[in-house]
């Protein structure tokens, strides 16, 4: 019979398998997986514009991508798909041509349209043949003016109104020039001569001196005196029985 001690050092014990077995499955973490998103750039977009949905957290495992319109890929319409394998597009029954799968898996939109807003679910399928899906949004908004950012038209819109005063500014300019000139001309010219019928102006009336007292009697003596005769052969200046009279009476009116 054997001893306990030869017994203990040479019998199999269970345990110890169990209890590695447990350290084992302690330090060992299995790989999670994560699950991709869709990302809207820009999250909302102006009616014309490009949009890029991107596929954030794709595996590298990934063997085909399919994009459906709607919140989820059962029963949408295909837009299209991308094969990794041979790198090409296939297009699907909701696809207008504006559409382009990336091999990271994101969807490529141009020139966007009011009626491309709504919801997008990208489908992979990795080398297991698992399927994955997720969905994302897309937003639309319309322009002001078609062509034309908001800054844009504010600033045409200015630029019109300054060069609206700028003309009004350069007429009213003219205009008072023109004003001025007339008024200035109107004061330098001289007034007008008195016409026969309108009687003499102002300062005709008073233009001319007035004849003097001899200058007068001169003229007098001259008209009265004529036709008056003297004595026949006589050197003297003619006397008329009359001029003495008309000069003193005329030097009394004055």
């Amino acid at each position: 019979m054997g001893s306990p001690s030869a017994a203990s050092h040479g019998g199999h014990r269970p345990w110890q398998g169990l209890l590695i077995t447990a350290s084992l499955l302690t330090f060992w973490d299995p790989p999670s997986t994560v699950q991709f998103t869709i990302e809207a750039l820009p999250s909302s977009a102006a009616e014309g514009k490009d949009v890029l949905l991107l596929a954030c957290n794709i595996s590298e495992t990934i063997q085909a991508y399919y994009w459906h319109k709607g919140k989820t890929a059962e029963g949408s319409p295909l837009i299209a798909g991308y094969i990794t394998d041979i790198q090409a597009n296939i297009p699907g029954a909701a696809y207008s041509g504006r559409e382009t799968v990336y091999p990271n898996g994101s969807l490529l939109f141009q020139n966007i349209t009011l009626e491309d807003a709504g919801s997008y679910t990208l489908r992979t399928i990795n080398a297991s043949y698992d399927s994955d899906q997720a969905t994302g949004q897309l937003h639309v908004h319309q322009n002001n003016v078609p062509g034309l950012p908001v800054g844009a038209v504010a600033g045409i819109v200015t630029g019109v109104l300054v060069g609206v005063a700028l003309v009004a500014a350069l007429v009213c300019l003219l205009l008072l020039s023109r004003t001025g000139s007339i008024q200035r001309d109107l004061r330098e010219q001289p007034p007008p001569a008195s016409t026969p019928g309108h009687g003499p102006s102002h300062r005709s009336t008073f233009s001319a001196p007035l004849p003097s007292t001899r200058t007068a009697s001169r003229i007098y003596e001259v008209s009265v005196g004529h036709g008056c005769s003297g004595p026949a052969g006589s050197r003297g200046p003619r006397i008329c029985p009359h001029q003495h009279l008309a000069e003193l009476r005329f030097r009394k009116m004055q």
